[in-house]
């Protein structure tokens, strides 16, 4: 039997991990890192700024809000194990807690659903007793969490310690063309951004005709209903959205659905 194609759009860094979970499920993997995440230096003023005032939670949306977080606090020799020690200490997912945990975090705070509006739910009450709040993530998130919480009393301080950035070099050009030859039988997004950044790519690269008949003929996953929504805002048809929004739990939903269709 021939293996499932799988294509996803991973920061560099995660293509390899995201191989090895996609052979778990004898799927035949094609990574593609759409953007590069870039450290926001300047961020070590605000961090500074922020927790010189009183801070009740501090939130990490990502692993990579995590580790770019540290690395920046670590070149500015801020203390920020020290500075987390003394709050609560929010997370979205088991991927983003395990990742504090390495560095020491002790981990009070975790939605239960993976997504904004798990966060909203979780978070609600203590925007209600007027909570100071720090967010540590992309220059690119949503910024419906931190409307939501403002709007119910918070205090929020929204830091973007990263930013990511569209990579258009050749060898992305000569990718993106292996993309599109590898005709995947399913296409994962894993945010509203790596889906934006793609077709912002294909158009860069004169082939979105190529890659609009690509999205067209691949079931689409998506992490999270907010990528799901705006995947179909540009009327592409998402097939599977995972009910927790994890990388994992997305190729478990694939195989469920390819065992049963």
């Amino acid at each position: 039997m021939t293996a499932l194609k799988i294509a996803a759009f991973r920061p560099e860094n995660l293509i390899a991990r995201s191989k090895e979970e996609a052979a778990k499920y004898n799927f035949d993997f094609f990574g593609f890192p759409v953007f590069q995440l870039v450290e926001r230096r300047e961020a070590l003023g605000e961090l500074r700024s922020a927790f010189d005032d009183s801070v009740d939670i501090v939130v990490f949306t990502s692993l990579n809000g995590v580790r770019k977080s540290f690395n920046i606090a670590e070149h500015g020799k801020f203390n920020l194990s020290e500075k987390l020690a003394s709050v609560e200490v929010c997370a979205i997912g088991p991927v983003t807690r395990g990742e504090l945990h390495r560095y020491g975090v002790h981990v009070s705070l975790m939605p239960e659903e993976y997504s904004t509006r798990g966060l909203m739910k979780l978070l609600a009450a203590h925007a209600e007793a007027g909570a100071k709040i720090i967010f540590l993530r992309s220059a690119a998130s949503n910024k419906h969490i931190i409307e939501f919480l403002q709007a119910n009393g918070a205090h929020v301080t929204d830091i973007a310690v990263y930013e990511p950035q569209i990579i258009t070099s050749e060898s992305e050009r000569k990718l993106l063309i292996e993309l599109i030859n590898y005709q995947p039988d399913y296409i994962i997004f894993t945010s509203s951004l790596t889906f934006k950044m793609f077709l912002e790519l294909a158009s860069k690269f004169d082939v979105r005709d190529d890659v609009s008949a690509l999205l067209r003929s691949a079931k689409i996953a998506a992490i999270g209903d907010l990528t799901a929504e705006t995947i179909a805002e540009s009327g592409i048809k998402v097939d599977i959205v995972a009910k927790k929004s994890t990388f994992e739990q997305l190729l478990r939903s694939i195989a469920k659905a390819i065992r049963y269709r």
